[in-house]
C-alpha cells in the first residue's frame, strides 16, 4: 500500500457534488463506503492504489483494440489496425466520443503501435512554412518520449524508426533513429488546419503518411498493408464470463502488464501489493477466485473510487498545477512519471496531451467570483489589446460538455475560438471579447464571436500551440472569464 496515496483517498472524498450519472457521462460517483474494516479495508485502499496506478495502461489496451474495431466507426474514429494510422478526414465535433476534450484544431493522424518484432519506420512529407504539425509519441503510461513535428524536426520530408528498447540492429542512412521506452506505443498526429478552406491541403499531407515495418522499408512508395494477423492476436482479449460485476478493471491490468510492465524502482511497491489482491504470475493473472468475499467487495469499491478520485482530481488540480485567475495548468502535462494519481486523472480526461514545450492546455471551469459554469449563465473572455495568448503557431479556447467532455452541439456549428476564426470582431481600442453562454446573442457583433455553451454545466481548454516564453517567465497571464449581463 502507498500511504500517501491513501491518505489522498480519505482527504478528497466527496469533492465531487452528487449527481445522476448518464449513460454518456465519465464522471463516477463516489461509492458507498460504509464501515470496511479487516480484509475489505485492506483490499480497498490495495485496490484503489492498483487502478489509479494501473489505469493509463489499461487504457491503452482498450484504445488499441477499440480502434481495430468496425465498432469505432461509430465513436468518430476511423478503423485501423496495430501499426496503421487511422486518419481523421474532417475536425472533429460534437459526435467524437471516445476520449475526452478533443481538439477542434487539427486534422488527428493516430496509430497504436507495437515494435517489438521490429523497428517501424514513420515517414513524413514536407510541409509549407506556414503549416503547423507534430507527430507525438507516448508510451502506454502517458509519458511523452519524443516529437516529430515543425517544433522539432523542421518542415523537410523525413524517415524515423521507432525502436524498441534493446533493438540493436543497423538502420537505413537517410532513417533516424527514436528509442521508445516500451514496445508498445502511441503515434498522436496533429495537422494544423487554417480553416475550411485549408482542409483539401492537410489532406494531401496525410495522403503522404506512411508507417512501415523496418524490414520492407523502401520496397515500394505506397502504404504498406498492416499485418492483420498480428494485430488481431495483439488485442486479443475477453473478459472471462464468471467475473464478478465491478472486478473488470483489474483483469483488464493484469491484461495491460503483459505488454507494460512495472518500471524498474518507482513502480515497485504497487507490483509488491498485486499479490494481495489475486494477481499471480507476475502480476499477469487475475485469479479472482482466490478472493474471499471481503476481499472482493473491498475491491469493487476501490475500483470505483480510484475512478472518482480521478475525477476529483481533473477537477480540482494537484499541488503542482499553476492556477491565475480561475485558469489551471501544468508543466508536467505529457510527461507525468511517477504521479500516479495526476498521470491517471489525465488518462482520463485528456488522453494524448501534449507535453507544455509544444503545447500548452489551460483548464477554466469557474467564473471570476469561483462559481462553476452553467449555460445559464452569460460570460465574457477579454483580451486586451496585444495580450493574446502568447503563441508562436497558433491558439484556441474550445468549449467542453462537463458530464463528458464532448463538443458542444450548436447552430453555428463552432466548437472553438481562437486566432484563425473566421470573421472575428475585435473592439475599437484594439482588444478582443469572446462571448460564451447557451443563449444566441441578439447583438450582432457578440454573434460573431460567441462560443456557444451548452444548457448547463461546462468546461473551457485554452490551448497555446508552441507557446513563447512570456507564460513560464509569468509576463502574460490568463484574463478571467466574467459574468456578463445579457
Amino acid at each position: 500500500m502507498l500511504p500517501h496515496l491513501a491518505l489522498a483517498l480519505i482527504v478528497t472524498a466527496g469533492l465531487l457534488p452528487a449527481h445522476s450519472i448518464e449513460a454518456a457521462d465519465k464522471r463516477t460517483p463516489a461509492p458507498e463506503l460504509g464501515q470496511m474494516t479487516g480484509p475489505e479495508a485492506s483490499a480497498f485502499y490495495l485496490g484503489a492504489n492498483a487502478i489509479i496506478w494501473g489505469y493509463p495502461s489499461i487504457l491503452f489496451e482498450d484504445l488499441m483494440r477499440q480502434r481495430t474495431s468496425p465498432d469505432i466507426i461509430k465513436l468518430g474514429n476511423p478503423q485501423s489496425a496495430v501499426n496503421q494510422f487511422g486518419l481523421m478526414r474532417q475536425l472533429r465535433g460534437p459526435e467524437y466520443k471516445q476520449i475526452a476534450t478533443p481538439n477542434n484544431d487539427t486534422l488527428f493522424a493516430q496509430a497504436f503501435c507495437d515494435v517489438s518484432r521490429e523497428p517501424l519506420v514513420l515517414s513524413v512529407p514536407a510541409v509549407a512554412a506556414n503549416r503547423y504539425y507534430t507527430f507525438q509519441l507516448w508510451d502506454p503510461n502517458g509519458d511523452t518520449f519524443a516529437y516529430v513535428g515543425s517544433r522539432t524536426t523542421g518542415r523537410a520530408a523525413g524517415h524515423y524508426a521507432l525502436v524498441a528498447p534493446g533493438w540493436q540492429g543497423e538502420l537505413p542512412a537517410n532513417v533516424k533513429r527514436i528509442d521508445s521506452p516500451s514496445d508498445s506505443l502511441v503515434v498522436w498526429g496533429r495537422i494544423g488546419v487554417d480553416g475550411p478552406k485549408d482542409l483539401k491541403n492537410a489532406l494531401e499531407i496525410e495522403d503522404q503518411l506512411r508507417l512501415t515495418p523496418l524490414s520492407q522499408f523502401g520496397q515500394s512508395e505506397q502504404q504498406v498493408a498492416p499485418d492483420l494477423d498480428f494485430s488481431r492476436q495483439r488485442v486479443a482479449f475477453e473478459l472471462p464470463k464468471d467475473l464478478p460485476e465491478g472486478l473488470e478493471l483489474y483483469a483488464k491490468l493484469a491484461h495491460a502488464l503483459q505488454f507494460t510492465p512495472p518500471k524498474p524502482g518507482q513502480d515497485a511497491v504497487v507490483a509488491a501489493s498485486l499479490e494481495q489482491i489475486g494477481f499471480k504470475n507476475g502480476n499477469r493473472v487475475f485469479d479472482y477466485h482466490s478472493l474471499t468475499p471481503s476481499q472482493r467487495t473491498g475491491l469493487i469499491k476501490g475500483a470505483q473510487f480510484a475512478l472518482h478520485l480521478m475525477d476529483v482530481s481533473a477537477q480540482s488540480g494537484g499541488a503542482d498545477v499553476k492556477k491565475i485567475n480561475g485558469w489551471r495548468w501544468s508543466a508536467k502535462s505529457g510527461v507525468m512519471g511517477s504521479d500516479y494519481l495526476f498521470r491517471a486523472a489525465f488518462a482520463k480526461w485528456y488522453t494524448g496531451g501534449n507535453a507544455p514545450e509544444e503545447a500548452v492546455y489551460m483548464d477554466a471551469r469557474q467564473d471570476e467570483q469561483g462559481q462553476a459554469f452553467n449555460g445559464k449563465g452569460n460570460y465574457v473572455l477579454h483580451f486586451d489589446k496585444g495580450q493574446l495568448p502568447p503563441a508562436k503557431a497558433f491558439w484556441s479556447v474550445s468549449m467542453y460538455n462537463l458530464a463528458d467532455g464532448s463538443f458542444v452541439e450548436n447552430p453555428i456549428n463552432r466548437y472553438s475560438f481562437g486566432n484563425r476564426t473566421e470573421a472575428i470582431v475585435t473592439n475599437d481600442d484594439g482588444s478582443l471579447d469572446i462571448y460564451l453562454q447557451h443563449q444566441v446573442p441578439s447583438d450582432p457583433k457578440q454573434r460573431a464571436n460567441w462560443l456557444p455553451a451548452p444548457a448547463e454545466g461546462f468546461y473551457l481548454i485554452m490551448r497555446i500551440y508552441n507557446p513563447d516564453e512570456r507564460l513560464q517567465s509569468g509576463r502574460w497571464a490568463p484574463p478571467p472569464v466574467k459574468q456578463r449581463s445579457q
